[in-house]
C-alpha cells in the first residue's frame, strides 16, 4: 500500500509548513506531492524553500512549480520595476530574500508532470488546469468539468484556487488539496491538504485540516519587514491568514476596477490613495 501526502499553495507560510511536516512525522507517507506556489506574499520565503529542499532529501517529492514561481523567473534581475508597493511590493520582497540557488531550484521545476506509480492509476499534477497555469476553477465555471473530460487519464491534481476539493465525473477524480498556507476555508488559522492512499488498482483521497502557529506567523510578518514593502495587499493576506476569507483577492478586482476607470489596465497605474480606501473598505490591520 501507497500513500503519498499532497500539499500545494503555502505562499511562504513556513509554520504552515512545520505543522505539516509535524504530521508527517505522526503519520508518515511514501511521498510528498506540491503543486506550486512556495513563495511569495509571506516572510522569510527563503525558509520555505530550505525546508522542501530538506524534505526532498527525506522522501520522494514529485514538485511542480505555480504562477507565483512564473512571476518571480519572468523577472530576472528586476527587469520589470517591482518596488516597495501595494502592487508588487510582496512580490519584491520575496525576489530580495531569493538566492541564485533558490531561482535556480524554482526554474528546474516543470509546470505540470505526470507521477506514476507501479500498481497505481497515473496522476496528472499541475497548479490551476492542464496547460492553463492561472486556471482557476473556482472562479471559472466549468473549467474543472472541461479539463476532466480532456484528460486522458483518471486523476487530475490541481491548486490555485485555494479551495479544497474532491470531484467524480464520469469515473474521473480532480482532487485539490486547498491551501497549505493560506486556506480559503472562512475559518483561518488552518493549513489544509490531502492524502492519497492507495487500495490495490486505485487510489482514495482523503482532505485534511490542522491548526499551525498563527500567531508566530504575523509575527514574523512583523519581524521580516514584508510588512513595509507589501502594503495594503499585504495587510490584505494578513485578514485572509485570520479569516479565512480572499481579501487579497477582492482587493486586486477593485483595483482592476479603478484601473479601468482612470483609462488603463495596468493595475500598477493606480494610486496608492486608492489601496488606503480599499484598506478603509475592508477593514484591513
Amino acid at each position: 500500500m501507497v500513500t503519498l501526502a499532497v500539499i500545494s499553495d503555502i505562499h511562504s507560510n513556513f509554520k504552515a509548513l512545520e505543522a505539516f511536516l509535524a504530521f508527517l512525522d505522526r503519520h508518515p507517507a511514501d511521498g510528498v506531492i506540491c503543486l506550486g506556489d512556495y513563495v511569495t506574499d509571506g516572510p522569510f520565503p527563503e525558509r520555505t524553500l530550505r525546508m522542501i529542499r530538506e524534505l526532498e532529501d527525506r522522501l520522494p517529492c514529485y514538485l511542480i512549480r505555480g504562477n507565483r514561481e512564473d512571476y518571480l523567473l519572468q523577472n530576472p534581475g528586476n527587469r520589470q520595476g517591482w518596488k516597495p508597493s501595494s502592487n508588487t511590493g510582496a512580490l519584491y520582497y520575496t525576489l530580495t530574500r531569493l538566492s541564485r540557488e533558490d531561482l535556480d531550484f524554482l526554474g528546474s521545476l516543470p509546470t505540470q508532470r505526470l507521477v506514476c506509480i507501479e500498481g497505481y492509476p497515473r496522476l496528472f499534477l499541475c497548479h490551476g488546469t492542464p496547460d492553463r497555469v492561472r486556471g482557476n476553477v473556482e472562479t471559472d465555471p466549468g473549467l474543472k468539468e472541461e479539463a476532466l473530460k480532456k484528460l486522458p487519464y483518471r486523476y487530475l491534481l490541481g491548486g490555485h484556487s485555494h479551495h479544497q476539493e474532491i470531484y467524480r465525473l464520469d469515473g474521473k477524480v480532480y482532487l485539490n488539496p486547498g491551501s497549505l498556507g493560506i486556506a480559503l476555508d472562512g475559518v483561518g488559522g488552518h493549513a489544509q491538504f490531502a492524502f492519497l492512499k492507495g487500495d490495490p488498482g486505485d487510489w482514495e483521497p482523503e482532505l485534511h485540516t490542522i491548526p499551525y502557529d498563527l500567531d508566530g506567523y504575523l509575527k514574523a510578518f512583523e519581524e521580516s519587514g514584508v510588512d513595509r514593502m507589501g502594503m495594503s495587499l499585504n495587510k490584505a493576506v494578513r485578514k485572509s491568514l485570520v479569516t479565512g476569507v480572499n481579501y487579497f483577492y477582492q482587493c486586486v478586482q477593485e483595483a482592476f476596477k479603478e484601473a479601468e476607470r482612470i483609462g488603463t489596465k495596468d493595475i500598477g497605474l493606480v494610486p496608492e490613495s486608492f489601496w488606503r480606501e480599499l484598506e478603509r473598505k475592508f477593514d484591513l490591520p
